[in-house]
């Protein structure tokens, strides 16, 4: 299975690896969501479910509280500004870690959110200005599991396409799940994680959860052509969404420089003007 390629772009698994960022080393459509559901303790439908279709219609979610089985294929970083009308405002390309340039939308980086000790010694009003900025741990990948829609009928999930966005406390247990632990020459989709929820307490005595995962290093899942073709998939969606952005990028550049040559052209034309006055 090694000589797979895929039907599309014709890439290696090692280009595969280093593309969707899912190689464990030393140095459009619309898909489901993959979401805690926050509604009480273990959730009133589960504590997992996906998000099903645009509208997120809640008859159309899945929910369920145990054995959901997630197999990654891919795992990036975003910055995204959002508004108080829940409108995406801004957002950078996906990037595989911290040390890349996360160019976004508007012709800035990381969404112009500060580095975290930049951000915490700005004063409340400054930081006021970053409202709705954040940075996000996006996954993209398969999950299985049997669960049951609100109106108690049962539904069994297999190998459902789903896109993961996890933010703030939930941010870095993928990392330190998965990531962290994954043996080296090991790729995200080499195994399939087991989902828990954790319950925490916030300095305000709230409750929150975070999604935990359990990675099945001793079970390894075989290469085959659902893994080939998924990967593909994935491939796909991460470089029309980045060449999107980049494109945004790009012209945001291209109108600001404009911008600043009319402004110096308008200075120009100012002091030719005095001059000519004197």
């Amino acid at each position: 299975m090694t000589e797979l390629m895929t039907k599309e772009n014709n890439l290696s698994i090692e280009e595969l690896s280093a593309q969707l960022g899912a190689v464990s080393t030393e140095s459009g459509p619309s898909i489901p969501e993959l979401k805690i559901n926050y509604d009480g303790e273990n959730g009133p439908m589960g504590a997992f479910f996906l998000k099903m279709g645009k509208n997120g219609n809640c008859q159309d979610n899945v929910y369920a509280t145990e054995n959901v089985r997630l197999r990654a294929f891919s795992s990036h970083v975003q910055w995204q500004h959002w508004g108080d009308d829940n409108e995406l405002i801004n957002k950078s390309i996906l990037v595989r870690n911290m040390r890349d340039e996360a160019r976004d939308q508007l012709g800035g980086v990381r969404c112009s959110l500060p580095e975290y000790d930049d951000f915490w010694a700005l004063s409340e009003d400054e930081r006021k200005v970053h409202e709705g900025k954040d940075k996000y741990r996006i996954v993209r990948g398969l999950v299985s599991y049997t669960g049951k829609k609100p109106d108690g009928t049962e539904v069994t999930i297999e190998n459902q396409p789903f896109v993961y966005s996890a933010r703030r406390k939930n941010y870095g247990s993928f990392y330190n799940d998965i990531v962290s632990k994954m043996p080296k020459g090991v790729n995200l989709w080499d195994f399939e994680n087991i989902l828990s929820k954790e319950t925490k307490i916030n300095s305000y005595k709230k409750k929150f959860y975070v999604m935990r995962f359990s990675p099945q290093f001793g079970s390894p899942i075989p290469l085959d052509q659902l893994t080939y073709d998924s990967l593909s998939y994935v491939s796909e969606l991460i470089n029309n969404e980045n060449k999107r952005i980049e494109d945004m990028y790009k012209n945001a550049i291209s109108a600001k420089d404009d911008a600043e040559e009319a402004d110096r052209i308008m200075d120009a034309v100012d002091t030719l003007s005095e001059d000519m006055r004197v």
